[in-house]
């Protein structure tokens, strides 16, 4: 595996123009796939996120460059299924031509580490992506399905 791109720099979206950006990824990646209320929710949480005072919903960008090569969140709300359960890490997505190089791992890290002091436990539910989860401290909690396929969903810390 490659790297990390040296001149990588995580931090929260910086404008309207990369909030635009996130956006357009989280609906081609996932949101197409949902109700119009889950999107509704997904546009909502990304503008709430530019505001500095706003600590949850919060988005994040992986920039190489200066460009966007990834993001990731934080939201209070992210499984229709599971009302009960949030904070949640959602929305991790790096651009092909960049994965494989560790910038999604630094992404959920970044994430993680700003949301350890806001909620005592997080959650996600991912597709696919159990072992790198497992690797950066989450915990299986249990196995379901969401829009007809398969998930796992999972708790950090793993207490």
């Amino acid at each position: 595996m490659p790297a990390i791109p040296a001149n990588l720099d995580i931090s929260p979206l910086r404008d309207a123009g990369e909030a635009g950006q996130a956006a357009s990824w989280v609906y081609d990646e996932w949101a197409h796939a949902e109700s119009a209320a889950v999107w509704a929710e997904n546009r909502h949480d990304i503008a709430q996120s530019l505001q500095a005072s706003v600590h949850v919903p919060k988005f994040f960008g992986a920039r190489v460059d200066g460009a966007l090569a990834g993001i990731a969140s934080i939201v209070p709300h992210d499984l229709p299924t599971r009302p009960g359960l949030g904070p949640w890490l959602a929305n991790v997505l790096v651009l092909p031509e960049w994965r494989r190089r560790g910038i999604g791992a630094a992404l959920v890290q970044y994430a993680m580490d700003y949301a350890v002091a806001l909620a005592p436990a997080l959650y996600l539910y991912t597709f696919d992506q159990v072992e790198l989860y497992r690797r950066l401290g989450w915990r299986t909690l249990e196995t379901d399905s969401y829009v007809g396929r398969p998930i796992t969903i999972m708790r950090y810390p793993a207490a």
